[in-house]
């Protein structure tokens, strides 16, 4: 990774290793995609509706993005080691409160205030940023992201076999307990690598009129934009897809939630070897028209040869 020599794992007075990065980075992916097989069965036992438990997905994404509005800010005045404890501790809570919810509106709450997860997504990337030069930051982010892809190819699945034997609720109390190792690790292994803390949020807001006007940021950002929305969503849709359309199980749709994380995996893995030789903007470029063409393939797949849920998830 090119960090500082001296990282040594479980050592705070150290910047963290890179396997906390991977995991502070991915934590985020098991809140998103660990209870999406459950999605049908909760709408029952919350008695609503499937278009609002649909919201679990939609509204946390939509305080994911305000979270991440103002996690930089935060970590740049009180530092990523602070801010990541209390973001997790606040995530532990509200796992438990989703846990204890009786009613669609409780849940609802409980899944937003769940979202202060996304601070280990920004902050991953922040330290990355911290201890490794800018000409080596987007391969070794393409290479923690893959790392980061082994959550989602698995949380569906365990989610999906949990459902099945104990119940949706269980998930979030497991989501609880991973949350609070996870924080366990967070203290003894990451160590503060934001040198210049204090920075205030009115110095960056700021920085804003120059930023909004770079036409690099905002295609770098549709980019972004276009490409995360074809994946969410698929999460927001695909569950009920599987139990209703297809009639699978919680835990058979928990598998089929893997494949596209395998893709996920590949595509960072090819981004980490190929980003520093090819630069930023031909990947992007062909990574846009992969991910339109597999879904036009997709398409013309299920429409005229044969509609089944590995063409869906595929």
């Amino acid at each position: 990774m090119n960090q500082n020599s001296n990282v040594r794992f479980l050592d705070r007075s150290t910047p963290p290793h890179l396997f906390t990065i991977v995991m502070l980075s991915g934590i985020g992916a098991l809140s998103m995609n660990m209870f999406l097989p459950s999605l049908p069965q909760m709408t029952v036992d919350l008695k609503t509706e499937y278009r609002v438990m649909q919201l679990s997905v939609s509204l946390y994404l939509g305080c994911t993005a305000l979270t991440q509005f103002f996690v930089g800010p935060i970590s740049d005045w009180y530092g990523r080691r602070k801010s990541t404890l209390t973001g997790i501790s606040i995530f532990i809570i509200a796992s438990i409160g989703c846990y204890f919810s009786q009613t669609i509106e409780v849940f609802l709450i409980f899944r937003m205030v769940q979202s202060t997860v996304a601070i280990g997504m920004v902050l991953s990337r922040a330290i990355i940023r911290d201890t490794v030069d800018t000409d080596k930051s987007a391969s070794m982010i393409g290479y923690v992201a893959m790392g980061m892809a082994v959550i989602p190819m698995f949380a569906p699945t365990i989610g999906g076999l949990v459902d099945t034997f104990y119940g949706w609720r269980t998930n979030f109390i497991l989501m609880a307990a991973f949350g609070a190792l996870f924080w366990l690790l967070l203290f003894f292994d990451q160590g503060e690598t934001n040198k210049a803390i204090g920075r205030s949020f009115k110095s960056q807001i700021l920085e804003y009129p120059e930023l909004f006007s770079s036409h690099r940021f905002w295609g770098y950002t549709f980019a972004a934009t276009f490409g995360s929305g074809t994946f969410f969503s698929f999460l927001g849709g695909a569950p009920y897809i599987f139990t209703i359309v297809y009639g699978l199980s919680p835990s058979e749709t928990g598998l089929f939630f893997g494949i596209p994380a395998m893709g996920y995996v590949l595509g960072n893995y090819v981004t980490g070897r190929y980003s520093a030789v090819l630069g930023i903007n031909i990947m992007i470029i062909a990574g846009s028209i992969l991910l339109a063409l597999g879904m036009i393939i997709s398409l013309f797949m299920t429409v005229y040869i044969l509609d089944h849920p590995l063409i869906f998830a595929s």
